[in-house]
């Protein structure tokens, strides 16, 4: 097989990763049916290629702690790479999407606060080189992230095996400070398997002490561990971007019921006309109107204002990608743990 393609055990085990990302290899490899080396093995490879990697992302308890913005703009003719090249090198800037339409990049900014976002805008993106117009729109509420899209190559037994066992109900709130939590976060970005002997090396923290609080950290939602799968190796390698208006009384429950459908990827709620805006992963570009169809008949209060498709996506939270959405480095991305 080729180093740089996919067969179906390597969809199961991503699958897998999906589920539960710092699981041991022996209980992937039950799960799986195979030997843990090969398990072990094949991630090796996946990841080596940069059809797969493990990082880390605030999760929703700390969602209220940073502003996000969703920034289309459109550079100077011919102005395109340039243009790129500033908007990848800025840490602020945590994903980047070329689009198809009137704006053809979309920046997602993060920053401590309003008055902070506004310090950013005017020095990573107002005076950017190349650029001849933008528009940040606010993020108000996120109600399904990338973290949530599954892939859909195990069975129903192989899930269930993955599922850790239940526990007690975790407080939402996030915990309070302590100095691990910064350098674990760092450090799990990089390499969401980063194992806990490492993190304890590399944080001067006992191994028991790392244990607790990074279980303390996941349980409560404060960080979220993922496993990203190159877009080509998907089965899904189209991405559309829908912006929406949603009446305001009806917005909270839409963006929730959307959120769980399986080809959606992102929905959040965001300020200005367009108040919804949806990411769609898709097996084909021709499964973008039949997508809308039942979009119309299951939520007839969804206006579509505006459809993209995205050419490429060139950063992604701490990655930079290549082509078909495979991780060809690394760069600076995201806030800091509150």
């Amino acid at each position: 097989m080729p180093p740089e393609s996919v067969d179906e055990l390597d969809l199961e085990l991503l699958n897998a990763l999906q589920i539960t990302p710092r699981a041991p290899w022996s209980r992937l490899g039950r799960a799986l049916g195979v030997d843990p080396a090969t398990a072990a093995r094949r991630w090796e490879r996946l990841r080596t290629h940069g059809l797969a990697w493990t990082t880390c992302a605030l999760g929703p308890a700390y969602h209220h702690a940073f502003c996000l913005a969703y920034v289309r703009l459109r550079p100077l003719p011919g102005a395109l790479d340039t243009l790129l090249a500033h908007l990848t090198a800025r840490p602020e800037v945590l994903y980047l999407h070329q689009l198809t339409g009137r704006w053809p990049l979309l920046a997602v900014v993060a920053a401590r606060s309003p008055e902070d976002l506004a310090a950013v805008l005017a020095t990573a993106v107002e005076h950017a080189p190349g650029l001849a117009r933008h528009r940040a729109d606010l993020r108000t509420a996120g109600h399904g992230e990338p973290t949530r899209w599954r892939l859909r190559a195990l069975g129903p037994a192989q899930r269930q095996a993955l599922q850790p066992p239940a526990g007690p109900a975790a407080d939402p709130a996030p915990p309070r400070p302590h100095p691990l939590d910064e350098p674990l976060y760092a450090l799990l970005r990089e390499d969401g398997r980063t194992p806990l002997a490492e993190l304890a090396a590399r944080t001067g923290a006992s191994e028991p002490t790392v244990r607790r609080r990074l279980g303390l950290l996941t349980a409560t939602d404060a960080l979220r561990v993922r496993c990203e799968v190159a877009q080509s190796v998907t089965g899904w390698p189209v991405t559309a971007v829908l912006r929406c208006s949603v009446p305001a009384a009806e917005l909270d429950r839409t963006a929730r019921a959307l959120a769980v459908l399986p080809d959606v990827r992102l929905s959040c709620a965001l300020t200005g006309r367009a108040n919804l805006l949806l990411m769609l992963w898709l097996r084909s570009l021709d499964q973008l109107p039949s997508q809308e169809a039942i979009l119309a008949s299951r939520h007839p209060e969804v206006r579509i204002e505006e459809r993209e498709v995205c050419l490429r996506t060139v950063k992604q939270l701490g990655r930079l990608l290549g082509p078909g959405g495979r991780a060809v480095g690394h760069a600076d991305a995201g806030p800091a743990v509150p």
